[in-house]
C-alpha cells in the first residue's frame, strides 16, 4: 500500500491501482495460504507452476468463509464491491492502459476521489 501511496503522490493513478490490487492479493493469499501449512505449501507449489487461477474476489468471499468462517463480502459488502472494482480497473489498466472499470455494464472513469474510497476499502481488507 505504501507503493500505491507513493505513486499517487507522483500523479500516476494507473500504477496506484496496480499497486493496490497487488497489496490486496498478497494479503488474501497470506491470510488463506500460509506457507507453513501443508495446504499452503501445496498451493504455493501449484501456483508457482501456473496450475492455479483463483480470483482474489473469490478468495475473500467463499474461500475465506470455508477457511476463516467469515466472508469479506458478507461482512463488508460495500468494501467488497470496491475491492472488486479495484481488480476490474486493474485488468483494464494492465491490459488496455485504461483507468476505467465496468459495473453493471456501465463504464466508470477512475479519479483521485475514487482511489481514496478504494484506499479505505483496501485498508479494511488488510485489517
Amino acid at each position: 500500500m505504501s507503493d500505491a501511496q507513493s505513486v499517487v503522490l507522483q500523479g500516476n493513478m494507473r500504477r496506484a491501482v496496480l499497486e493496490m490490487a497487488i497489496a490486496c492479493e498478497i494479503a488474501a493469499m497470506q491470510a488463506l495460504f500460509s506457507p507453513s501449512t501443508q495446504f499452503g505449501a501445496a498451493y504455493g507449489h501449484l501456483a508457482g507452476k501456473g496450475k492455479v487461477n483463483v480470483k482474489v474476489i473469490d478468495l475473500i468471499d467463499s474461500a475465506a468463509k470455508t477457511v476463516l468462517k467469515r466472508s469479506f463480502k458478507e461482512d463488508e459488502k460495500i468494501h467488497y464491491d470496491n475491492i472488486d472494482h479495484i481488480f476490474r480497473c486493474r485488468n483494464q489498466a494492465a491490459h488496455k492502459g485504461k483507468l476505467t472499470y465496468k459495473d453493471k455494464g456501465v463504464e466508470h472513469s477512475v479519479d483521485k476521489s475514487t482511489l481514496s474510497v478504494w484506499w479505505d476499502s483496501a485498508l479494511i481488507l488488510l485489517e
